[in-house]
């Protein structure tokens, strides 16, 4: 056998375990994002168990319920930096990647689609 076979199947052989170790990881991260997804149906069964309660026992309406995820996005809505463009949490008094400050009304960044 020579050099060059030699240094081939030491390529071959260390392609194939990193093939095995890629194949690994992608069936991780599979299972990964199927917990994550079944963690998410949960949470929002729970959710609308919850808000069937709510609205039974409390009398509260749909508007109502918008109004407080209206709220909420308002507190949590990302902004666009002026200046660079970059999405960023409107919580921050200046742009985290270019220093800019934030104007008093900036653009928002709907995180609720309801």
């Amino acid at each position: 056998m020579s050099l060059y076979d030699i240094r081939q199947n030491q390529r071959i052989s260390k392609a194939q375990t990193e093939n095995k170790r890629t194949a690994r990881t992608v069936q991780e991260s599979q299972e990964s994002i199927e917990e994550l997804r079944q963690s998410v149906q949960k949470l929002s069964l729970a959710c609308q168990a919850m808000w069937q309660l709510l609205q039974t026992t409390s009398g509260l309406s749909e508007q109502d319920l918008l109004e407080a995820l209206q709220n909420i996005e308002d507190k949590n809505a990302a902004q666009n930096c002026v200046k660079c463009g970059r999405v960023q949490q409107s919580k921050k008094p200046h742009c985290l990647y270019c220093g800019t400050p934030f104007p008093e009304e900036a653009s928002t960044i709907s995180c609720f689609q309801v």
